[in-house]
């Protein structure tokens, strides 16, 4: 992954959940750690296809995976340009 690109803050909140930074104050709450970890990549996951240069079956799963976990979070526009992203890796 681009070490230029720092992942999205993550923290756990006082109920035990793990919520991401996701845009400047706004946190979204998760359901599990690894979700959190997910959303946390998508910037550094987006940022490796700035550096691929040929279709890469590895990254357009790791996009379309960060896509699920968008919608599950009801970040639809998102999980679309991922999906998009996720298209264009196979080409």
């Amino acid at each position: 992954m681009s070490k230029s690109i720092k992942p999205f803050p993550l923290r756990q909140s006082d109920d035990g959940k793990w919520e991401v930074e996701m845009r400047a104050g706004k946190w979204v709450k998760c359901e599990t750690k690894e979700d959190a970890k997910i959303l946390s990549n998508a910037s550094k996951i987006r940022a490796q296809l700035d550096e691929t240069m040929c279709p890469n079956e590895t990254l357009a799963t790791k996009f379309e995976k960060t896509a699920e976990k968008l919608e599950q979070y009801k970040m639809c526009a998102d999980a679309r340009y991922f999906r998009a992203m996720a298209k264009s890796a196979r080409e």
